[in-house]
């Protein structure tokens, strides 16, 4: 039987279970404050059906072996390539990603302009905002970031990846949380309210916590899927936490060995709708399996 324990400030799930000649208690954390009921027993349900031979909790064994599939086959296709042939499908990736991921985010950018800035390292004709144009140059440098950095997932990781990606843009933010900002901060098209200000470092402590507990039970896809989710929710900084989290996503994606994702422009409304089942719903399947769909297709 699955019960529910509390642990100084935070909930656990658990549930007993009998390996070779002892018992050993399975646990899985909830957070600071017990979920309405019909979700908790839902997250029962999927804990009990995990250590019960399921392991992933999103994914059905059909799908993790299309995903491990897709793994190989890039691996495989990757061992083919020359350092030129990999830098070149690197930096090609680069492009459109950091379009896609700064129009995501609300950049007046278009794909040439993106190509312009990063390939051939020039002005556009007639593009007169440079403070855009730094923008696209440090988000190609926030890509470089995570392909190098060899660390595990922090605060100050995170703190480092957003000072890259704010340098030059937007000093006084650079690398600073809210809570530091002392600021709160509202998202468009939503209903949804991210913590405020003074919340922010007791929701990032709880983000940690989740993290070392569940990196090693989850499927690097779930996991890379869930830290983008949790990152842009509890909403950081006072902006550029969408490239931050997509960011932070394909960096567990790379040290994983996985293909990088991108979120295209034109899948903006399915992307908020799913978010939205989130922030909204607390239902966190939707996100994980749209993150999966990219995957597959990219």
């Amino acid at each position: 039987m699955v019960f529910v324990r509390k642990i100084k400030d935070y909930y656990v799930l658990g549930h007993s279970v009998r390996e070779k000649n002892r018992v050993i208690q399975k646990t899985r954390y909830i957070g600071k404050s017990l979920p309405p009921k019909h979700r908790l027993e839902q997250l029962q349900r999927e804990f009990l059906k995990e250590i019960m031979g399921e392991r992933y909790r999103f994914f059905s064994g059909k799908e993790v072996k299309e995903i491990e599939d897709k793994r190989k086959e890039y691996k495989k296709e990757t061992k083919k390539l020359s350092p030129l042939e990999k830098k070149k499908r690197l930096d090609d990736f680069m492009i459109r990603f950091t379009y896609d991921s700064s129009k995501l985010s609300g950049v007046d950018v278009t794909l040439r302009q993106t190509f312009l800035i990063l390939k051939d390292g020039i002005i556009p004709k007639g593009f007169k905002n440079l403070k855009t144009m730094k923008e696209i140059e440090n988000h190609e440098k926030g890509v470089v970031a995570i392909t190098m950095h060899k660390g595990i997932l922090d605060l100050r990781f995170i703190k480092k990846l957003h000072k890259v990606l704010f340098l030059g843009v937007e000093d006084k933010i650079a690398g600073k949380l809210r809570s530091e900002l002392k600021r709160d901060v509202k998202i468009g098209g939503t209903i949804y309210v991210p913590p405020k200000w003074k919340e922010v470092d007791k929701e990032l402590n709880s983000f940690f916590r989740w993290y070392h507990t569940e990196n090693r039970r989850l499927h690097p896809l779930e996991l890379a899927a869930l830290i983008h989710l949790k990152i842009i929710s509890i909403q950081p900084f006072t902006d550029g936490n969408s490239r931050l989290s997509r960011l932070i996503m394909n960096w567990v994606l790379w040290k994983k060995g996985y293909p990088l994702i991108d979120i295209k422009i034109e899948q903006l409304e399915a992307y908020y709708d799913v978010l939205d089942k989130y922030q909204i719903e607390q239902q966190e399947k939707p996100f994980v399996k749209y993150i999966r769909d990219r995957y597959m297709e990219n």
